[in-house]
């Protein structure tokens, strides 16, 4: 999976239809578990197109969570 994804977008959840790829991972992550199995994203970037299966788009759901958590005060690192 690339490094740095654009969560606005626009990729296509398979069954559900064309969405921005952060409505896609939340729309894939409220799946029933036995639907999980079968969810995918398709990218399609300029040079190609790239498919995340539910394994990548639960770490992309993950990765997400982590950054959008806010720093408790007093954890921040001192600027320059």
């Amino acid at each position: 999976m690339p490094a740095v994804l654009d969560p606005e977008e626009i990729v296509v959840l398979a069954n559900h239809g064309a969405m921005r790829l952060r409505s896609a991972v939340a729309r894939a992550m409220a799946l029933l578990p036995q639907d999980r199995d079968v969810a995918i994203i398709v990218r399609k970037g300029q040079l190609s197109q790239s498919i995340l299966d539910f394994e990548q788009i639960k770490e992309l759901a993950a990765r997400w969570e982590l950054a959008e958590q806010p720093v408790p005060p007093g954890t921040a690192s001192p600027g320059p």
